[in-house]
């Protein structure tokens, strides 16, 4: 179907400042991916394009239609979530942040569960500080939302900041949890905004760099968009003023999180003004009925035009409203009337698979309810619960096993597979090496080979610098994929007895070009074709140089993985090496407000030099190692007492990690996997229990599924486990999966089914009783809109007459009042 007019106004609007009302079906996103093909079709760089969408899915289905419409040249289209967007954001400015660039994200409950394992060790004896791990995680997303829509910001000043927020005891624990994620080379989820907008806000070369990256930015959902994330997008689009917010601003169903349309609206206005307004109101989804019953509901909070019906758009069957004496009657009813809908249909010639019916509830204790109900009667269905995916403890004990090989100080999923099935290491013993941690031992020391073959995790270091030899090294490089993106730029000192004896310095031909890193490193595509040298002779050169010396750098995992996966490719032999962290020593030893090297160069007052150029930086790096040599010996004698105790205990699983560590970067993420169940015990563990077993069966398949054959193994395993913290878990489901969608209205957000049921609708459900307490019903009522907008031929509306408690009492249920406004069509169902 060609676009209509307003559409097509829409999509040949190429440059300036646009809002774009859209209420559902009205075909938003297609006009999204239409534009943006446009945009690549008259010469606008793929590249220089982001979209920003709500959901992985909704990124997906806008990608696949740019590439349908453009073929290769709209394959480099940046199609992320928000969240994504600022992770990988902060994976190229990862030297600025001061964090490793392999960091990893810590979803909700790693948050609560790390906030809950402080309370019971480090704070066990400070009632003060002892609190519900969720709600006072959640106090914790409010404190980070509030000081990322403040301005201006600092890095190495957002923990206490952060932290001050809280009473003393809770100060301090926040400032600990705060430490830890750092340790453990982790952010949490809320971090990811927050580090994005200080680091505008303190670089203003960061900040220009950025302005000048996209030349085109679209937004979807944008009336869920918080202050603080319309912040970090005011800025990337300062420089080409082309950018377009979308959504349907009737359906705010987030003010919790802190998204306020109306204030961004006017902030949009006075930022980009004069600003073209597009609204599509033309509904090409649902029947007329649906489409009128939506515009009623909307019309009694919104002065905007609602949706009206296409003129092909059919009739449709009037909402069937029910009331069930009970809840447990209710969920009855709804079950038998999914199977005689089936039946209906059927006999009509046509089908209704339950996965296109949903039922949408308030909240999830409804939800709970109709599954016992739907589970006794025989109704197949996907609840709230298995929505959850990557929360479920099974699927988080596989994780927590290849986050670790991956994260060799990544302490909190390295603690997690010991717990299941147990390996025989107690609370007392992990209580002695936890109380060693000021002398710079921590628990994942106990398995690191340094640390197995010296008795010290720092062993090799000393020996190295005392009687033997050091090749601290560092690379630029055209982006932070190993085995995708290239070296261009490659340095190296050689310290024999700690003294500097020799030195290394190549530029390396590309065939990635720079692009966007020039701007961090300077060196261009041209430059490095006039002084670059054949990348396989480099590397060989410098494998030379390093033999038989310990390899030592500033967030040297990403310079190691850089330089094994372009070896890799070339088909360049590289010694196996031992290496040393000057970010983990320094984190171990210094207090600092962040160990970025250029800070610490600050803070330790070392000789100033220019940052990211390879050859400044490996000086930089010397000298930094040198002053923490002495630091790092004088915990030694302490960190060996505690090992030689203890070190019996972890040999086993010692040999079972680095094992598994060695597959990473040969097999392919499915094998990796599937190798971890099944040496870890994971796998005979979770065998008698049907449901769990399932669960990691269909981690397996989302592996085989999603593995990127363009990267290597090692870079492939890194974005699948990333994106098991970023992924909704509406993401996951395929299409035609499960049965019935037994979710809350949010979790269906960016959904639709052919039928919708809406359960609970009495008043003190939906509304809700929290929201008629505090008089706050217009958020209630949006979500009504939401539930009622995600069907597009049959709707039914729900409630009963009485609640039943288990003492045996009773007492009634008003009708909800959103029932007043669906209109006049509808009918009462038996």
């Amino acid at each position: 179907m060609p676009p209509n007019e307003e559409q097509r106004a829409f999509i040949d609007f190429m440059e300036g400042a646009a809002l774009l009302h859209a209420p559902v079906g009205t075909g938003k996103t297609r006009s999204l991916a239409d534009r943006a093909a446009a945009a690549i079709q008259r010469g606008v760089p793929a590249d220089r394009i982001l979209c920003l969408t709500f959901t992985n899915r909704a990124a997906q289905e806008l990608r696949d239609r740019v590439t349908a419409r453009c073929g290769q040249a709209g394959r480099h289209i940046m199609v992320r979530t928000f969240h994504s967007f600022c992770a990988w954001l902060l994976r190229q400015e990862y030297e600025r942040v001061g964090l490793p660039p392999d960091f990893v994200i810590y979803d909700e409950q790693d948050a609560e569960d790390l906030l809950r394992y402080l309370m019971s060790t480090r704070f066990r004896d400070r009632p003060g500080a002892i609190t519900h791990p969720g709600e006072l995680y959640r106090n914790i997303q409010r404190a980070k939302a509030d000081l990322a829509a403040q301005c201006p910001l600092r890095l190495g000043e957002l923990r206490e900041r952060v932290a001050g927020t809280f009473p003393a005891p809770l100060h301090d624990l926040i400032l600990e949890y705060e430490n830890e994620l750092l340790a453990q080379r982790a952010v949490d989820f809320d971090n990811l905004v927050l580090f994005v907008r200080a680091l505008f806000d303190e670089w203003p070369d960061v900040r220009e760099r950025w302005r000048r990256r996209f030349v085109m930015l679209q937004v979807d959902e944008m009336q869920d968009t918080n202050l603080a994330e319309y912040l970090v997008l005011r800025e990337l689009a300062r420089g080409s003023g082309n950018i377009v917010l979308a959504g349907d601003f009737d359906q705010t169903i987030y003010e919790w999180r802190g998204s306020r349309p109306d204030e961004i609206l006017r902030r949009f206005e006075k930022d980009f003004g004069p600003v073209r307004r597009f609204h599509f109101v033309q509904n090409y989804r649902s029947t007329r009925v649906l489409i009128e019953v939506a515009a009623s509901v909307v019309s009694a909070y919104s002065q905007r035009e609602p949706a009206r019906a296409d003129v092909r758009a059919p009739q449709g069957e009037p909402v069937g409203v029910h009331f069930a004496d009970d809840s447990e009657e209710e969920a009855r009813w709804i079950a038998r009337r999914i199977q005689r809908l089936r039946a209906q249909w059927a006999a009509a010639g046509e089908e209704l698979p339950y996965h296109r019916i949903g039922v949408l509830v308030r909240a999830n204790y409804r939800a709970q309810d109709i599954s016992r109900t739907f589970e006794a009667l025989g109704v197949p269905h996907i609840t709230v619960e298995e929505y959850e995916f990557f929360r479920r403890q099974e699927v988080k004990d596989a994780l927590a096993h290849l986050r670790f090989a991956l994260n060799p100080a990544d302490s909190f999923s390295f603690r997690r597979t010991l717990q299941r099935p147990a390996q025989g290491i107690g609370q007392r013993t992990l209580a002695a090496i936890e109380a060693a941690q000021p002398h710079g031992l921590r628990l994942v020391d106990m398995v690191a080979p340094a640390t197995l073959r010296w008795g010290e995790p720092f062993g090799h270091v000393l020996e190295a610098f005392d009687r033997g030899s050091i090749t601290i090294f560092d690379a630029e490089t055209t982006g932070t994929v190993p085995g995708k993106d290239e070296i261009v730029e490659l340095a190296a000192v050689r310290l024999e007895n700690g003294v500097p004896a020799r030195r290394f310095h190549k530029f390396l031909r590309n065939t990635v070009p720079v692009g966007a890193s020039e701007q961090v490193h300077g060196w261009s595509d041209d430059f490095l074709r006039r002084h670059g040298e054949d990348p396989a002779q480099v590397l060989a050169e410098f494998a030379r140089f390093a033999a038989g010396s310990l390899l030592v750098g500033h967030n040297v995992n990403f310079d190691v993985a850089m330089l094994v996966g372009q070896a890799e490719r070339l088909g360049v032999e590289m010694p196996v090496w031992e290496w040393a962290d000057t970010w983990e020593m320094a984190h171990r030893f210094v207090q600092a407000e962040s160990y970025a090297l250029e800070e610490l160069v600050e803070t330790l007052a070392l000789t100033p030099r220019q940052a990211h150029k390879a050859y400044e930086d490996v000086e930089a790096t010397r000298e930094l190692l040198t002053y923490l040599i002495p630091l790092v010996r004088n915990g030694a004698e302490a960190r060996r007492e505690v090992v030689s105790r203890f070190r019996a205990q972890f040999e086993a699983v010692a040999r079972r990690v680095q094992t598994l560590r060695e597959r990473v970067g040969v097999d392919h993420p499915y094998e990796v996997l599937k190798y971890a169940l099944e040496t870890s015990g994971l796998a005979a563990f979770y065998a008698r229990e049907p449901r769990r077993k399932a669960n990691l069966e269909r981690l397996l398949d989302v592996f085989r599924r999603k593995d990127d054959p363009e990267l290597t193994p090692r870079a492939a395993l890194e974005m699948l486990v990333q994106s098991a913290a970023l992924t909704s878990n509406v993401d996951l489901l395929e299409p035609e999966e499960g049965g019935v969608r037994l979710l809350t209205v949010h979790q269906s957000k960016g959904l639709e089914f052919d039928v919708v049921f809406v359960p609970g609708l009495c008043e003190r459900e939906f509304p809700s009783a929290r929201a008629l307490a505090s008089g706050r019903l217009d958020e209630e009522v949006r979500v009504f809109y939401v539930a009622v907008t995600r069907a597009k031929r049959r709707l039914f509306l729900t409630g009963h007459r009485y609640v039943i408690y288990p003492s045996g009492g009773c007492s009634p249920r008003e009708p909800s009042r959103f029932l007043k406004l669906i209109g006049r069509h509808w009918r009462w169902e038996g």
